[in-house]
């Protein structure tokens, strides 16, 4: 009888892990591309120096977020406020995105899974001009948006 219930105990715990398991693996197994994109950030965005009386140029330091959650980045390291303000994405770069709240999330080919801070705004001169704020870096639109 004593091994009957030691065996029904371990049947029991088998069975415990095996519906953990299960329950959990599949968490394991969401790729980044199950995450959700929002539609309204989708397109090419690019560095602009706003502060001062500056002449509201576009950079060629751009970041590309597309509607299938790919990512494409080109940073000039040398036009950008601080050249390691966004010290995770080389200066060539792609993977994948999705936001959530005031976050950017991406998973970078070369660094891995990381997090922005993002707020959209208007130009604070071109009031019809969307930019997203990225970690207090000003990326405008470089594609069809309007205003937020």
């Amino acid at each position: 009888m004593k091994n009957t219930s030691a065996f029904s105990r371990s049947c029991a715990q088998l069975a415990l892990l095996v519906f953990l398991a299960l329950a959990y693996f599949p968490l394991l197994a969401q790729n980044d591309n199950e995450q959700k994109i929002a539609p309204e950030l989708v397109g090419k965005w690019c560095f602009m120096n706003i502060t001062g009386s500056t002449a509201d140029v576009l950079t060629n330091s751009c970041i590309t977020l597309n509607a299938d959650g790919s990512f494409e980045a080109s940073l000039d390291r040398s036009a950008l406020p601080n050249a390691n303000s966004m010290p995770e994405l080389q200066s060539s770069d792609y993977g994948t995105w999705w936001a959530s709240g005031n976050r950017l999330y991406y998973n970078s080919s070369t660094n891995g899974k990381g997090a922005y801070s993002f707020q959209k705004v208007n130009h604070p001169r071109l009031p019809n001009t969307p930019m997203i704020l990225i970690n207090g870096i000003a990326f405008v639109t470089a594609s069809s948006h309007d205003a937020w």
